[in-house]
């Protein structure tokens, strides 16, 4: 069993869902290891704040406990990611909602990305990507199903043989990485931009964890060269080095290997 659609083993979904019409949806991907997903509380805090800005109702937390149970149990495994999406449902005329929306929930088990561990001792080599993160909208801060830009920046990867990009925005700062926030260091300072799309739960952690050592600065990419390490960070794949951006060439330092072995002793320390 791979998927649930409002509780039900499926892979099916209406052809009338507003996520798949409009991209009417939020959604969380969750890492869980022997059953446990370290951040749950915070993807089900953002999943959340998300539901109440489209203006949809976020179902109960038993609920998506008892069934993201269900998928892990189907095929018991060390570990697992699934994504728990959240739709605005059928109905409605065009744009206009139903009178009376009933949310639509969906969760899709996936395998545990077999690079991972790869990419976190070795580093990864990205390009930076030709589309820009354009100003900052309503939608800002949403993990929201409408994720053109970044399948247009992944098709860039493909064709440019890149495990990864760095956007920028329209004023040439940098401000994150296809499906990850960025750490960067500068000399004794461990940054992250001031401008992202999405800040991601892992950064999230991060940065309580971290405290003061962790600031938020604009770094305009003409600096990259005065750049030490570079890394990147989501809440699946954990903290990964860049070595390679462009014609710039970064080492696996040792502010990503701290980080690293911070991540998994806190909240992955059975991994």
């Amino acid at each position: 069993m791979n998927s649930l659609v409002d509780g039900t083993a499926t892979e099916c979904v209406p052809s009338d869902d507003r996520g798949l019409l409009f991209g009417e949806s939020v959604f969380e991907t969750v890492a869980f290891l022997t059953g446990r997903a370290p951040l749950w509380e915070r993807h089900l805090a953002r999943l959340a704040s998300g539901a109440r800005a489209l203006g949809l109702e976020m179902p109960d937390r038993v609920v998506l406990e008892r069934e993201c149970d269900r998928l892990l149990q189907s095929r018991p495994a060390d570990r697992a990611v699934i994504r728990i999406t959240l739709t605005g449902g059928s109905g409605g005329h065009g744009y206009w909602p139903a009178s009376a929306p009933k949310p639509r929930r969906i969760l899709q088990r996936r395998a545990w990305p077999g690079a991972i561990e790869r990419q976190r001792r070795e580093g990864l080599g990205a390009v930076v990507s030709q589309y820009r993160l354009g100003p900052a909208g309503p939608l800002a801060g949403l993990k929201h199903g409408n994720r053109l830009l970044q399948t247009l920046i992944a098709r860039e990867c493909v064709r440019r043989g890149a495990e990864e990009a760095l956007v920028i925005d329209e004023q040439h700062r940098l401000a994150e990485a296809l499906s990850s926030n960025l750490l960067l260091v500068a000399d004794s300072r461990l940054m992250t931009p001031a401008r992202t799309e999405v800040v991601g739960v892992g950064l999230s952690w991060l940065g309580e964890t971290l405290g003061e050592e962790l600031e938020v600065d604009s770094v305009e990419i003409d600096r990259l060269e005065t750049l030490s390490e570079v890394l990147v960070i989501n809440s699946v794949a954990g903290i990964r080095p860049l070595v390679a951006i462009e014609r710039h060439r970064f080492p696996v330092g040792p502010v990503c290997r701290r980080l690293q072995s911070l991540w998994q002793k806190e909240l992955f320390p059975c991994a």
